[in-house]
This record gives structure tokens, C-alpha cells and sequence, in this order.
């Protein structure tokens, strides 16, 4: 389902005469997504870039930058390659060749001198952005409301629109059980739900675009508790120094806003955001999600943290401290066997996305230690042995 496709729509309650203590609501996105801002200048400093779909799933991203009371330095593009599973950076306005049509994270970031505080300072705008086979798709959406209500029955209005040509066909899914999408928009719900009702729509070939929106229908009392209509998640995604963020909850229809605290005193707010830590620390990375709407009694606050550990690219951190701390099998399987000079010392074993998957303290007398790998996923890894002689970084593979 394209991210860029579920389009965001208003919230729609209809109450029933018959119903007095119940509701019927039909409102939220499927999933949440959005765009993230994360600023310390002065905020008379906007940053803002749009996107322009290409053919062949490459999208043009152009800049919009109002630097106020702020003297900008210096400006950078990054953008998540799944393929590579690492950070890419321009430095230009970057036409971006995607291979496919998932979503992806991408930010614009600006360094500055902030003329009020008289300090260097930096903002980063990040948005998720679908591309497409053919560009005309973008203008194809979806989009729906409710039409009519007989009971548990319910009609739905098609409000989806393509200002390229004709939709040529149209298919609903109701959320109940796994049956095959049906071109009629009337359904007859069983129990009061939430269920998650969906509608693509398809242009005419030979390009057949296609177009998804979700919402979510509630028929039942209101007043529910907090993890009947929460469920909180987010990924990292990390490169060297730059750690990244996309909420993944599900709140079923309510509204909702999320905080990010980056464990080092950065706040920022949006679905994803990204920020540069200090690297060769841990931090704990933590979200706090409240969630509010008809149906809750109050506003749902849950906080989760994950911990990540950043490392830099640059090589001089690697070599220094001893020279001794060794890894090795790389490609390694069920465990692997470290070799440090000193008693004490903390080995630390890092996954893609920075986050400490096994933690162990070499204790006695310096010798060989081994890691069990056995429940970890195949992958790149990164080996952090650090003690009172400084610290040794090695990257390595566990094979599949």
C-alpha cells in the first residue's frame, strides 16, 4: 500500500437517534505518516523542500529555505536506500532514481549561524515519499466517506478522483477476515469493531494506476480504554552518526501526535525525524505517543525507547586505542570470539540500526571471549571493544 496513496482525511461522526449510547465513526488514516521538523535556530529559519514524480519511479526534489534571522552555512540532503540499507547524501537538488514503488524517508538539513543567539544551530525537515512507475499516477486519489446506514449495514460514497483520466475500476475490503476485495460498496458489519475499511482505486491501462485510502469504522459504545485503539511502534534507521526515526503505531482512527527525545537533549516532533548524534556513545531514543478522539475517555499517553549506539565512519576511530582487540569468524554463525588485552574491558555488539544487541563485560584474566550469536539474524554488524586503553571498532557479517 502506498503511503503517499492514503490520503488524509477529516473525521466523520454520525450518531443514530436509535443509538443513544453508541456511535458510529469513520475516521483516521490506515497508517500514520507524515513529516518531521527538526530545528534548534531561531524559528524565523523555515525549511521545506517538495517532490515532483518522474517516470520509472525517480522523483526531483527542490528546495524552500527562508533563512530569517539565521545565516545559512551549509545545506545537505539525505535519503534511506533500502537496497543498500544505509543513508545516501547530495548536496545539490537530487533527482533520485528509486527502483520501486515503497515508501521512503527523505530529509533536507541546514546548518546555520543563529544572528539571535549568536550560536551555530541546524534544521531538518523529513517527509516519506512514494514514487511511481509513471508520474501521471500521482494525481490519481482515493478517497470516501459515508454514504448510508441501515443498522449494521453501510453504504459507502466513492469521493476518489484523477484529474489525468478515468477511473477505471474500483474495489472495497472491510476488514473482516481475509476475503478478496469486492467491487460493492455496501457491507453488513459483524460486532462494533474497529474495522479497517479500504478502498483502491484503478486508472485506465495501459499504466493502471492505482491509489489506496483506509479508514477505520467504530459501531459501539465510546469511552474505550487505551490499548484497545493504541498500538505504539517505530523503526530506526541508522547510518554511521545519523540515526533516523518513522512511527509505526496504530491508533485506529484517532487523532495523535508524537515527541521524539534523542537521549542527548534534541526534541522533535513528526512521524520521522532524523538526527546527527556524537558518536561511540549509547543513547536511549525514546517516543511518546498521545493519542486522543471520540472514542477515548481521555487522551492516551505511551512512551517506548530503544537504544542506540552510533558509530562514525571515519577510520581514525576505528584504529584508535590498542591495537589488539581482534574478531573473528567473519563471516561468523552461532557465536563469535574476541580476542582483548585487558581485564574489564566492554564488548559491545551492534546491529545495522545502532542498537546494542549483546552486551558483555570481559572479566579475569585477558583472553578469548565468546559472544553467542546464535539468535541473531544474518547481517552487517558492528564489534565495539572499549576499556581504559580506548577502544577498538571492527565491522562484521554473520552469514545466513
Amino acid at each position: 500500500m502506498s503511503l503517499r496513496m492514503i490520503r488524509s482525511l477529516s473525521t466523520l461522526l454520525v450518531a443514530c437517534a436509535a443509538w443513544s449510547a453508541h456511535a458510529q465513526v469513520l475516521s483516521g488514516i490506515a497508517e500514520q505518516r507524515g513529516g518531521g521538523l527538526l530545528q534548534t535556530c531561531d524559528t524565523s529559519l523555515h525549511v521545506d523542500f517538495s517532490v515532483s514524480y518522474l517516470d520509472n519511479y525517480a522523483c526531483q526534489l527542490s528546495p524552500s529555505l527562508e533563512a530569517g534571522e539565521n545565516q545559512v552555512t551549509s545545506t545537505a540532503w539525505h535519503y534511506y536506500d533500502y537496497g543498500t540499507s544505509s543513508w545516501q547524501d547530495e548536496y545539490g537538488a537530487p533527482l533520485i532514481p528509486y527502483s520501486g514503488p515503497q515508501p521512503y524517508p527523505v530529509c533536507y538539513a541546514v546548518e546555520a549561524f543563529d544572528l539571535v543567539a549568536m550560536q551555530p544551530c541546524s534544521a531538518a525537515v523529513c517527509k516519506v515519499i512514494t514514487p511511481f512507475q509513471y508520474a501521471v499516477c500521482a494525481d490519481l486519489t482515493a478517497d470516501f466517506t459515508i454514504g448510508s446506514i441501515d443498522g449494521s449495514t453501510i453504504t459507502f460514497q466513492d469521493l476518489s478522483s484523477f484529474t489525468a483520466g478515468q477511473i477505471a475500476g474500483a474495489f472495497w475490503s472491510f476488514g473482516e477476515g481475509a476475503g478478496a476485495p469486492t467491487t460493492s460498496a455496501t457491507h453488513t458489519f459483524s460486532g462494533p469493531g474497529p474495522h479497517q475499511v479500504c478502498l483502491t482505486v484503478v486508472g485506465p491501462p495501459p499504466m493502471n494506476c492505482t491509489a489506496t485510502a483506509c479508514q477505520w469504522l467504530y459501531m459501539g459504545p465510546t469511552g474505550l480504554a487505551c490499548d484497545a485503539l493504541v498500538d505504539q511502534g517505530f523503526v530506526v534507521l541508522a547510518y554511521q552518526e545519523l540515526v533516523g526515526v518513522l512511527d509505526t503505531s496504530i491508533t485506529h482512527g484517532m487523532n495523535a501526535e508524537i515527541e521524539w527525545d534523542f537521549g542527548d537533549g534534541a526534541l522533535a516532533t513528526g512521524s520521522i525525524a532524523v538526527h546527527a548524534y556524537e558518536p561511540f556513545q549509547p543513547y536511549d531514543l525514546c517516543g511518546t505517543l498521545r493519542v486522543w478522539g471520540p472514542l477515548l475517555s481521555d487522551t492516551c499517553v505511551s512512551t517506548i525507547c530503544n537504544q542506540v549506539f552510533p558509530v562514525a565512519a571515519v577510520s581514525v576511530q576505528e584504529l584508535s586505542g590498542w591495537p589488539g582487540a581482534l574478531a573473528w569468524p567473519s563471516p561468523f554463525d552461532d557465536e563469535l570470539r574476541v580476542s582483548v588485552p585487558t581485564s574489564g574491558t566492554e564488548l559491545l555488539l551492534l546491529d545495522a540500526a545502532g542498537r546494542v544487541v549483546v552486551r558483555v563485560r570481559a572479566s579475569g584474566t585477558p583472553t578469548l571471549h565468546q559472544i553467542p550469536t546464535r539468535a541473531l539474524p544474518p547481517g552487517h554488524y558492528t564489534l565495539v571493544a572499549q576499556g581504559a586503553e580506548g577502544r577498538r571498532v571492527q565491522r562484521v557479517v554473520k552469514q545466513p
